[in-house]
């Protein structure tokens, strides 16, 4: 007989409903400046008015905006059906008139991109948003200007040109080249060569700048932000206990990213309180800890995954809550990206409930083996991973359970995702999901779920079981095993 425990314990989803969109999300204060001509800016939030006619409604001194997406440049051909290709022009650049729909094809002013404004005199509006990550395409171009890209950094600071852009797609003499958007001729922008008398250009936050394409890629600075809804927020629907989201080292050296949590800059909008599951400090331990502010040092292309919880317990009815998280680079290049958390809770949903009672999808890590003769656990070999579901009840006992019940919306949400839900096995899968039954540990484990023997969730949790030494799961006798008899 063999006996086998885990050592470790890591939650990394949550069995309730996940990425559904709420109403509102943790919103940012952001001031557009813009001075007589052509005005090149990147805006980091989406504003509640998003509409250009209702957007600019106050600011009659804006004739004309434009946004180019780069990201349809290249697209100038498309296969047609006996196999020939046919020439097209993309649809690259949209813009909105004043006063005139029939030449407007832009839609909705949206954060994280790039704009021209045309203003006939000074003008400024401050404005509440959701911040949204930044899109970049880099693109290749014979001619012209592929790429139109925006400086994220704090609104008001500066930035050398090559400090911001040496570790991305372009070649360092393009690096020392943006050009600048600008003029009085209201049919089109003009471009202007960024001439620095010594060093590199100085390029301003909130300022967006053309370069001249020289690589395909789409490199939105040292810092990429991963979030699991197809919005960019970090989403606590009204029954989801459970997010993560990732941050990757984007560049080329080894960088500190700073991850902090704070509030909205909404004063209605309050902060959800958050736990966030990271290494704690001179460990190789997980644990939840508050979320508040961490520093992670993160080597080129690496990325660091940050699982969140949040207690509802104290929520009511059709409450809202909203806050902000902001990811910093601390080596030098000042970029920032602004994440929205959005939480709620629906009384008259089935799926709510308070942290951390639900079905939870994680990950075994086998470190610790012993023998029923002896009991005395020694390391293994390896670390053996197994995926593992607990089953937390309204008191915080863990059971680990062999076998669930799948079940995945027939309807999509609001964002068109379908939203997956588990279940224990006995209990009858709504009719509104398509379901099926899947196993997750050993099959000939006899027991259906099994009590934590030490440990609380969240933290580290202990289950014990014994297979016999010829079963077929035995992880230690298992076909592939040189030492295996059959």
């Amino acid at each position: 007989m063999r006996h086998y425990r885990n050592s470790t314990f890591f939650i990394l989803h949550s069995a309730f409903l996940l990425a559904a969109l709420a109403v509102r999300a943790g919103h940012v204060s952001e001031t557009l400046t813009l001075t007589n001509g052509w005005n090149a800016v990147y805006l980091e939030s989406t504003p509640d008015t998003p509409d250009p006619a209702e957007f600019f409604a106050d600011l009659p001194q804006v004739e004309r905006v434009g946004c180019y997406e780069s990201s349809v440049y290249g697209a100038t051909e498309q296969i047609a059906s006996d196999g020939s290709t046919i020439a097209q022009k993309p649809v690259s650049f949209y813009v909105w008139v004043r006063g005139d729909e029939s030449l407007s094809t832009l839609q909705r002013i949206m954060g994280g991109r790039c704009y021209f404004i045309y203003s006939t005199a000074p003008a400024t509006k401050t404005f509440y948003g959701v911040p949204a990550c930044p899109r970049v395409s880099w693109q290749v171009a014979e001619d012209g200007f592929a790429t139109i890209v925006g400086v994220s950094i704090p609104a008001g600071e500066t930035i050398s040109s090559g400090v911001y852009f040496r570790e991305g797609p372009l070649t360092p003499d393009a690096v020392k080249a943006p050009y600048e958007a600008g003029g009085q001729n209201a049919a089109a922008p003009e471009f202007a060569k960024l001439m620095a008398f010594r060093g590199m250009p100085t390029l301003q936050g909130g300022h967006a700048y053309a370069f001249e394409g020289n690589a395909i890629s789409d490199w939105p600075g040292v810092i990429k932000v991963s979030t699991t809804t197809l919005s960019g927020a970090i989403a606590f629907g009204s029954g989801t206990s459970y997010q993560s989201f990732s941050v990757s080292n984007a560049g080329t050296t080894n960088r500190t990213i700073r991850v902090g949590y704070g509030p909205s800059e909404l004063s209605s909008e309050e902060k959800p309180p958050l736990n966030v599951y990271i290494p704690r400090v001179g460990t190789n331990a997980y644990g939840w800890t508050a979320f508040e502010t961490h520093d992670f040092n993160l080597a080129p292309g690496e990325s660091r995954t940050l699982a969140l919880a949040i207690d509802k317990s104290g929520f009511t009815a059709d409450q809202t809550f909203a806050g902000l998280v902001t990811v910093s680079d601390l080596s030098g290049t000042k970029m920032r990206v602004r994440v929205p958390v959005t939480a709620a809770l629906d009384a008259d949903s089935p799926y709510s409930a308070a942290y951390p009672k639900g079905l939870w999808y994680g990950n075994i890590e086998l470190s610790q083996v012993d023998r029923n003769s002896d009991g005395a656990p020694v390391s293994s070999g390896g670390n053996m991973k197994m995926n593992a579901i607990v089953l937390v009840d309204g008191t915080g006992a863990a059971r680990l359970m062999q076998r669930v019940a799948v079940g995945t919306a027939k309807e999509p949400d609001e964002d068109g995702s379908h939203a997956v839900r588990l279940w224990p096995e006995t209990t009858d899968v709504p009719a509104e999901y398509s379901s099926r039954r899947i196993s997750t540990l050993f099959p000939d484990v006899a027991h259906r779920a099994l009590d934590a023997t030490s440990g609380t969730f969240g933290n580290l949790l202990q289950f014990d079981w014994t297979v016999a030494a010829d079963a077929r799961d035995n992880p230690f006798r298992h076909a592939w095993h040189p030492d295996h008899g059959t």
